[in-house]
């Protein structure tokens, strides 16, 4: 039998409480996880039990139901929620059609009630789970994303430059994708577009139209082949067969240019790599293809133009390509330390046999230092510093990748410790400062996550993450613990009436500030003081 579903019931009423409690029966579907007398309990509860629904009053004390349900939206998007009260007022079923609320039901409840209500609500959640999370369901859903999603691991992989994503590799193989056991070539066509003639929706139409005869025409020849958009055109990766293969795809090739000029008054250039064969070469595909469409736009015959046709080879140095530098800067940035120490290895690896057919390294130095240079000034460093010195004397005085990327990895990593030290450092600098507001503004009711982050122009969300982070807590249990803190003080030192205790503690409401003191010591106000006299 499926789990049932759990609710959370809300009413500062403790007999309307078990009243509606009895009434939800075991064969509903449903289970009452916890009950609670006011909204802030209610919310305790909500992120205790995480329900998928909350039946609360609207009349109650401290917050009120629509208060609680606006909440709710907030924090907790999926959780259905349902009033239960005596009121049938107009305004208030506005409001909470407003705020999504499932049902509006009105005192006195009956059994066929509460029946009928989880009757309907069972019936959505379950075509919900059904919908979305039934395993049938979700084999479909696999098997229909596939294609996007190989595309997808293949923009990731030529984005990430020679290195190569390992998990996007592995992915790939997953799916039956292998550039390791055949060689392929790299064809990057790119559509020019004329303005007047081509609106930027339909000039999009027009890319995926020619993608798609580029494919259907590849399919014809029996070509293994994968397609994808990437920075404004369109890559296909074909993977080589026969020996026939170079002519075919000329033709292929020239076909859909020459097509899309007749039709559709277009004109498209294509590039075509050189032969390669694995996964890490895809990046060095590409680029070879991108630079044998710039090189062929000028005093090329056709619309095709291969690598190598106009001296694109490598022209005496090695030169680190846009894919690596992006990915480089990324682990950098936001990588773990193991994954950076394997891109750098990576990148190493590529160079070292790259510099066996070119000599000059300086072009890839200069590259790497302006690389590791932007990444120190984005983070308010001096790079000279962290360098040990001047950086273009550093460079100067290297002898060869091994230094090269020993230094890289040295100031790479003094970076990082730098700046995730700066950046601790502001963080816990924020969250003083949040603490500090809320030590001087404890005794204001109107004191709340949102009005503090107003004050201190920042996200709620981002103070949340930092009380989480470094005091085990979340914004409310911390005020309140600062409240809960000068009560008792108070208690013990004054004689100040409970009233006048709890306004000087930011209650507004005597009987919450007694409720909420009561939970945080296990003893009332009153007893609390009796006890210590």
């Amino acid at each position: 039998m499926a789990e049932p579903y759990k609710i959370i019931l809300v009413d500062d009423e403790d007999e309307v409480r078990g009243r509606i409690s009895s009434k939800v029966s075991a064969e509903s579907g449903f289970v009452v996880a916890g009950t609670a007398g006011n909204g802030y309990d209610a919310l305790e509860l909500i992120e205790k039990h995480s329900p998928q629904v909350v039946l609360t009053d609207i009349k109650m004390p401290y917050i009120d139901g629509l208060e609680l349900a606006g909440i709710i939206r907030r924090d907790y998007p999926t959780v259905r929620i349902g009033f239960i009260t005596g009121f049938d007022e107009f305004d208030y079923a506005r409001e909470a059609i407003e705020l999504g609320v499932r049902s509006y039901l009105t005192k006195p409840l009956t059994q066929e009630d509460i029946a009928s209500f989880l009757r309907k609500l069972k019936l959505e959640l379950d075509d919900e789970i059904r919908d979305n999370y039934n395993r049938e369901q979700i084999q479909k859903q696999y098997e229909q994303s596939i294609p996007l999603v190989i595309e997808n691991c293949l923009v990731s992989l030529l984005a990430s430059g020679a290195s190569g994503d390992k998990g996007d590799i592995e992915q790939l193989r997953g799916y039956g994708v292998s550039l390791d056991e055949s060689p392929y070539v790299a064809a990057y066509a790119v559509v020019e577009r004329n303005p007047e003639t081509w609106g930027i929706i339909e000039f999009e139409k027009l890319k995926l139209s020619v993608r798609a005869r580029l494919d259907s025409l590849l399919n014809q020849e029996g070509l293994e082949h994968y397609g994808f958009m990437f920075h404004g055109g369109v890559v296909f990766i074909i993977k080589e067969k026969g020996s026939e293969f170079s002519r075919a795809i000329d033709s292929i090739l020239t076909r859909t240019a020459r097509g899309a000029e007749q039709f559709m008054e277009v004109r498209v250039s294509i590039g075509v790599s050189a032969s390669h064969k694995d996964f890490r070469q895809l990046a060095k595909a590409y680029e070879e293809a991108a630079s044998a469409l710039s090189s062929g736009r000028f005093g090329a015959l056709g619309p095709v133009s291969r690598f190598g046709q106009a001296g694109e080879r490598e022209a005496g140095f090695v030169r680190l390509l846009e894919g690596d530098a992006k990915n480089l800067e990324h682990q950098l940035r936001y990588g773990s330390d193991e994954a950076l120490a394997a891109c750098i290895e990576e990148l190493k690896a590529v160079a070292t046999e790259e510099s066996r057919k070119a000599g000059s390294l300086n072009p890839y130095a200069v590259s790497l230092a302006g690389l590791i240079a932007n990444y120190a000034a984005s983070l308010g460093l001096d790079i000279d510093e962290l360098a040990g010195g001047d950086l273009i004397d550093s460079l100067a005085r290297m002898r060869g990748l091994d230094q090269l990327f020993a230094w890289f990895k040295s100031v790479s990593s003094l970076i990082r410790q730098q700046g995730a030290a700066a950046k601790a450092g502001s963080s816990q600098r924020m969250l003083e400062r949040a603490v500090a507001v809320m030590h001087r503004r404890f005794d204001d009711p109107g004191l709340t996550l949102d009005s503090l982050c107003e004050e201190l122009a920042i996200s709620p969300s981002y103070l949340s993450q930092l009380f989480r982070k470094y005091k085990e807590s979340s914004f409310v249990k911390f005020l309140t613990g600062i409240r809960m803190e000068r009560a008792i003080e108070l208690l013990s030192t004054t004689g100040d009436r409970i009233v006048d205790i709890a306004l000087q503690c930011g209650y507004k409401d005597v009987y919450y500030f007694s409720h909420s003191f009561k939970k945080w010591t296990g003893a009332s106000p009153k007893k609390y003081r009796e006890d210590r006299a």
